[in-house]
């Protein structure tokens, strides 16, 4: 926990493998699953606070994302604006074309970026929104590497612009050389589980996720190995980059990268017009406020890719 930038809790317990009883230990790191895409929006925060800071326009929210990435337009995209693709509203949530470990291990970007640039929208961009559970890292990942001068992927430039200013150990994709004893295992559980479980995820959203054919099923199917919770321990899948819901890292380092953010980035310089556009809420859908993928679960609010971040002026108190 962080108060006004200073760490005042720090504590850890439990057990890291649930096999082996290996206890959970203070280097001990965890993937975060949709926790990433909070990380990964602050990468896209300092993407345009660099174009404020140093005058070279990296990329506006308000622009189409065809303006930086023209062969996105195909099927019907060409209007579709940054803002509308962060907050959800691009109706991208589900990749028709299969990817698999092998397409999304390849060195060659273009191979994922080929597939997600050709999908078709699910519905007319701006009139609905759905929770864009694993596209949306990729579809930020290929306009920070189009627009980055140094075409890097989002992992990449997290990594170079926010993890090393900050000293915090938090990785989308696990680099080699952090030892996998680090890493605290994830114990599967099965789709029928979901059933059990309804105090906790309404019968609507269970009830799509279980139908193959529904938005919320096709969500989350491709590809079909990040729906084995337990494929999350291989260390290929966690040395790949899923922006959107592979995150490893240290919990405290997710805590201080939020405390930088919620103090108005010293350490990163954030510009004044950077932190206003995060703190601004999400225009809502013309549709309608429910979400197509999460149900009556994920009525839209303040809270967008963009703006995932609630502040406390008074303390500043920021924990994970």
């Amino acid at each position: 926990m962080y108060h006004k930038g200073e760490k005042v809790v720090d504590l850890w317990g439990g057990i890291r493998d649930h096999k082996t009883n290996a206890p959970w230990e203070e280097d001990t790191m965890v993937v975060v699953f949709s926790t990433t895409k909070g990380l990964s929006s602050m990468a896209m925060a300092m993407a345009m606070a660099m174009a404020h800071a140093h005058s070279r326009g990296l990329f506006n929210y308000d622009a189409t994302v065809a303006d930086y990435w023209p062969e996105f337009a195909e099927n019907g995209k060409e209007n579709i604006t940054v803002r509308q693709l962060l907050s959800h509203q691009a109706g991208l949530c589900a990749i028709d074309e299969p990817l698999d470990l092998e397409k999304l291990s390849d060195p060659d970007p273009d191979i994922v970026a080929m597939a997600i640039a050709k999908q078709k929208p699910a519905w007319d961009p701006g009139s609905k929104q759905g929770y864009h559970g694993i596209s949306l890292g990729w579809y930020e990942s290929e306009l920070i590497r189009r627009v980055d001068p140094q075409k890097r992927t989002i992992g990449q430039y997290f990594h170079d612009e926010i993890a090393i200013p900050l000293d915090i150990q938090f990785y989308i994709g696990l680099p080699n050389d952090i030892p996998r004893s680090r890493i605290a295992t994830m114990k599967g559980w099965q789709q029928w589980q979901l059933i059990f479980n309804l105090n906790k995820m309404p019968w609507p959203f269970v009830k799509g996720f279980l139908n193959p054919r529904s938005i919320t099923a096709r969500t989350f199917a491709n590809p079909k190995v990040l729906g084995v919770i337990n494929r999350y321990n291989d260390p290929q899948m966690q040395s790949i980059e899923l922006p959107a819901s592979n995150g490893i890292g240290e919990v405290r380092s997710i805590a201080k990268a939020y405390s930088e953010f919620a103090l108005g980035g010293p350490t990163l310089n954030l510009s004044q017009d950077t932190l206003v556009a995060l703190h601004q809420p999400a225009s809502p859908p013309s549709g309608g406020l429910t979400d197509e993928v999460l149900g009556s679960f994920g009525k839209i609010n303040k809270c967008s890719t963009r703006n995932c971040l609630k502040r406390n002026p008074k303390n500043n108190i920021i924990s994970s």
